[in-house]
């Protein structure tokens, strides 16, 4: 079975939830045959790495000129779409999709102007997130007018999910988003393939009352759970446990982010390596206040055997791990109690931990949450 998959950034390293949800569909379907991975690469992306798995890749720089945002806006209506049209890439796709041409996968409806006019056997929309209920929530969590715009993108976004008729198979990654995209149009071929991980490594436990708050920290919803809880909740837990420490760990932090650090808080910028900070921090955060989809900054942190503390938005599309490693706490006061009482018990975060980790290994496989989509490919059967 011949694929063919279109994606923001080459997913080696797999160092952000988007790019591991990626390399787990590309190496799933690499299981079933050629591959050809089309998208872009920078510093940051590793195309080697990919290559010597047997992944054929077909590599752009994300330019991001004027006549491109121009030529993306008018093809989609939408921002964030119009961000990652790229003319090379758009020929990169056009000459890699053929007459044999199996499975065309696009990852994110972002995406979907590159498979414009293109034939598969398949062509799949796999959706990290309900991108038009994701941009809502983050627009009712500004002000300003960053509101305004985001609220205009959430509409654009959302004519887009309205238009994915022509695709035969989506893929969403929890119940909700199903429910969610259900309820924006009627296609007869949606399947839940959650986020998964790899094989759970358990570190030792913790030496100290550290709490880590890992995500890429230049993206909006993240920046805004990082802002929240270092002003509403850190100083209380400060306050309780006061050796605590706070770890913000991630790329690109915003200057917002970089301006929370202080006596408690380190924000470490680009780290070549999370165990380190994982093996420092005896809880693990996931503070959204916006989101969709499922996170994997979750699974990463239980795989590693650190319990979460997660408002009831950053659990969603994983509730089946509430009180199997992750503990739900939405307001200021609620939540630093649960940081706190974590923090000055290394037994409970360890058991808690374990907990996660074995949760992790039996339900949270790459292996098993692929399943639902292989199964709706042409040619599968013949695996």
């Amino acid at each position: 079975m011949r694929s063919v998959v279109v994606a923001k950034f080459v997913p080696t390293p797999p160092n952000s939830g988007d790019k591991r949800r990626t390399l787990g569909i590309v190496r799933a379907l690499r299981e079933l045959g050629p591959v050809t991975l089309c998208a872009f690469a920078g510093a940051d992306e590793d195309v080697a790495a990919l290559e010597a798995e047997g992944i054929e890749v077909r590599a752009s720089p994300l330019r991001r000129r004027p006549v491109d945002l121009v030529g993306g806006l008018a093809r989609s209506r939408s921002l964030t779409s119009a961000r990652f049209w790229d003319g090379a890439l758009a020929r990169s796709v056009a000459d890699a999709v053929g007459e044999d041409t199996d499975v065309l996968v696009v990852e994110h409806v972002q995406l979907l102007p590159y498979a414009r006019g293109l034939r598969a056997g398949a062509r799949v929309l796999d959706m990290h997130n309900i991108e038009s209920s994701l941009t809502a929530r983050t627009a009712a969590t500004s002000s300003g007018l960053r509101r305004v715009v985001l609220a205009a993108e959430a509409r654009a976004l959302r004519a887009m999910e309205r238009r994915v008729q022509d695709v035969d198979v989506i893929a969403v990654v929890s119940e909700g988003d199903r429910l969610g995209l259900q309820e924006l149009v009627d296609h007869p071929r949606v399947v839940v393939v959650p986020n998964a991980w790899d094989a759970p490594a358990p570190l030792p436990p913790a030496e100290g009352p550290v709490a880590s708050f890992v995500a890429l920290l230049s993206w909006t919803p993240n920046v805004q759970a990082a802002t929240w809880f270092c002003r509403e909740v850190w100083p209380r837990v400060v306050a309780e446990v006061p050796g605590a420490r706070l770890q913000l760990v991630g790329r690109n932090p915003t200057d917002e982010v970089r301006g929370l650090a202080g006596s408690t808080v380190e924000v470490t910028g680009t780290v070549p390596d999370l165990d380190p900070w994982y093996a420092r921090s005896r809880v693990a955060l996931a503070p959204l206040l916006a989101g969709g989809g499922s996170r994997l900054k979750i699974l990463e942190a239980l795989a590693a055997a650190r319990p979460v503390v997660s408002t009831t938005i950053g659990v969603e599309g994983l509730e089946d791990l509430i009180g199997r490693g992750v503990v739900v706490a939405d307001d200021p006061a609620s939540m630093a109690r649960a940081v706190a009482a974590l923090l000055q018990d290394p037994a409970e975060s360890e058991r808690l931990g374990h907990l996660g980790a074995e949760a992790v290994g039996s339900d949270h496989s790459w292996q098993a949450a692929v399943r639902p989509l292989v199964a709706q490919l042409p040619g599968s059967d013949r695996r």
